[in-house]
């Protein structure tokens, strides 16, 4: 009786599963468009968001000096990254990037749009104050790394950046 049950229960699931796997097929979305994004070394992509103009808000970090879509260099030593700003129209084409860091590692994880159409950027930093960074990490060896927030305006132009210590 035991073998009865197991087996018919194996045949629902399997009925199951190729019912759900056949209607599922049918609903695949298809793509409306893509574009890679990115230059000669490592180009990491936290978050996007769309924009209230439609387009999107593409944020993450880079080791890319200007190459492929990037226009300009990192700020900080070789090797070491940088935040990342794209902005994209509606179908992804790149109208505006800015790179923004110190002399040390930045990457860059989060944004949202402000209601005067410009963003607040939030990730992490190892610089003490250089390059577009005006305050020092709270570990003056640079050893750790501190949250590093930034306030931008519509165009990705830095407006104004603040650090909180992060262990």
């Amino acid at each position: 009786m035991k073998n009865i049950h197991k087996n018919l229960l194996l045949v629902i699931l399997t009925f199951n599963f190729c019912f759900y796997s056949l209607s599922y097929s049918q609903n695949i979305p298809t793509i409306q468009w893509q574009n890679t994004i990115g230059g000669s070394s490592f180009d990491f992509l936290y978050s996007a968001e769309q924009t209230t103009d439609g387009g999107y808000i593409l944020v993450g970090y880079s080791y890319s000096n200007i190459s492929g879509d990037k226009t300009e260099n990192f700020i900080g030593s070789y090797g070491r990254s940088d935040y990342w700003i794209v902005k994209t129209d509606s179908s992804g084409n790149i109208l505006w990037q800015n790179t923004i860091g110190g002399e040390y590692e930045e990457a860059l994880t989060s944004i949202k749009q402000t209601t005067d159409g410009g963003y607040i950027l939030g990730g992490f930093s190892q610089s003490n104050a250089s390059g577009d960074k005006t305050e020092n990490n709270y570990d003056t060896l640079c050893a750790t790394f501190d949250y590093w927030i930034v306030k931008t305006d519509s165009l990705g132009n830095l407006i104004l950046g603040h650090h909180h210590w992060w262990k």
